[in-house]
């Protein structure tokens, strides 16, 4: 019986290192983010938005184009030519410029978030299938360790040591364990085909993730919590100040100013082969309206702009709070599972099986403390990905870059 438990041992190790030994196509972590920066296109997407806003920037600043108008008349002079420039861009030019820098910052806050979003959506992706693989390793090991104790008490059968019954739970038990193991492995090729989607690889072909489930468990993060690193508050920020300088340019351009006129006319009959200058102003006369409306608008949009400003700031501090506290009680349980619970149930496993092999015991306390030590392996490997989770939730808060 001793040397079952040596063969036991020596096929349990053969298991972890075929289970363990990577494939061509590995994949870590930064690789998988990497990749899924250069495949996806939302990177893409939120780059042309930034471009497109820098562009609404140049336009902001441009100076508008003169008209030029020609016209034909039968009573001389006959020909005329008038060339119409407006100068009232020159009281919106400076705050309209401002609204679009705004836009700018807008959209890169955008970005940040949509770049913050897809890593994390990689991060979970990228846990959750190495999760997976771990749980169809260990439930491999189970399965193993279930089958050295059904032969165990095969031996302890024939030797008559126990009675049938023991010896058929011994087994009825390593049945059960290898039926669990379809399932396990079926999660574990979702979650790898799941990650092979995210990462933009074949999901039939998916990559093996390699890594740590517990990389940097044991080391605390030293973010800065700042409500004003959270891309929704710089955004808000952003629009606010956008809307504010539009409120602005909408109150000044209620000012009126001249457009100038310059040309000449020629083809009179009295003066031949002479051409009259032009030069004129053209000035709005405020009639029906001052542009109180418009400027009334861009103040309400600028009230309500700074009203979200407010909100966002509220909604970042409970996600701030609740992510933190996610990540810190997390970690404590991914910590406690994997120093404390796993290594007392494998020393409980350890001891049931020697004391079933010299006989001291029967086969329903090893079934137990099989039962438990699967249990609490799984549930080490549920806490470290929760823990992981949490993180990817953390760094995606604040976006990407900060």
């Amino acid at each position: 019986m001793r040397q079952t438990i040596r063969n036991s041992k020596a096929m349990l190790l053969l298991i972890a290192l075929l289970v363990q030994a990577p494939p061509s196509d590995t994949l870590t972590l930064a690789e998988a983010l990497a990749r899924a920066r250069v495949s996806r296109g939302q990177i893409a997407a939120a780059s042309a938005r930034v471009a497109a806003a820098r562009a609404a920037y140049r336009v902001a600043g441009a100076v508008p184009n003169p008209t030029v108008t020609y016209s034909h008349s039968e009573s001389p002079p006959r020909q005329h030519l008038l060339v119409d420039q407006p100068f009232d861009w020159l009281l919106r030019r400076g705050r309209d410029r401002q609204s679009a820098r705004y836009g700018i910052g807008s959209a890169l806050a955008d970005s940040s978030r949509t770049v913050a979003d897809q890593d994390r959506e990689v991060r979970v992706a990228f846990y959750t299938a190495r999760a997976a693989q771990v749980a169809e390793t260990l439930t491999i090991a189970q399965a193993a360790l279930a089958d050295s104790v059904a032969r165990i008490g095969a031996a302890r059968l024939r030797a008559g040591d126990i009675s049938l019954f023991e010896a058929e739970q011994g087994r009825a038990e390593a049945d059960r364990v290898r039926q669990s193991l379809s399932s396990v492995r079926e999660g574990s090729r979702v979650a790898a085909s799941d990650l092979a989607g995210v990462v933009g690889a074949d999901p039939a072909r998916p990559p093996n993730p390699v890594g740590s489930l517990d990389a940097g468990l044991d080391h605390a993060v030293t973010r800065t919590a700042s409500i004003e690193q959270v891309p929704t508050v710089r955004a808000a920020v952003a629009d606010s100040g956008a809307a504010a300088a539009l409120a602005r340019s909408a109150r000044v351009a209620r000012l009126p100013l001249p457009t100038l006129q310059a040309g000449a006319e020629w083809d009179d009959p009295s003066l031949p082969n002479r051409a009259l200058s032009v030069v004129g102003l053209a000035l709005p006369l405020p009639l029906w309206h001052h542009g109180s409306g418009a400027a009334a608008e861009a103040q309400a949009r600028a009230v309500a702009a700074a009203a979200g400003v407010r909100e966002a700031r509220l909604a970042a501090a409970r996600q701030v709070e609740a992510a933190r506290i996610r990540l810190e009680e997390s970690g404590l349980r991914a910590r406690f599972a994997r120093d404390t619970l796993l290594p007392a149930a494998q020393a409980l496993r350890n001891r049931a099986l020697r004391a079933y092999q010299t006989g001291e015991t029967g086969v329903l306390p090893v079934l137990d403390a099989l039962r438990s030590e699967s249990q609490a392996a799984l549930a080490s490997t549920q806490d470290l990905l929760a823990y992981q989770t949490a993180l990817a939730d953390w760094h995606a808060l604040f976006g990407a870059g900060r």
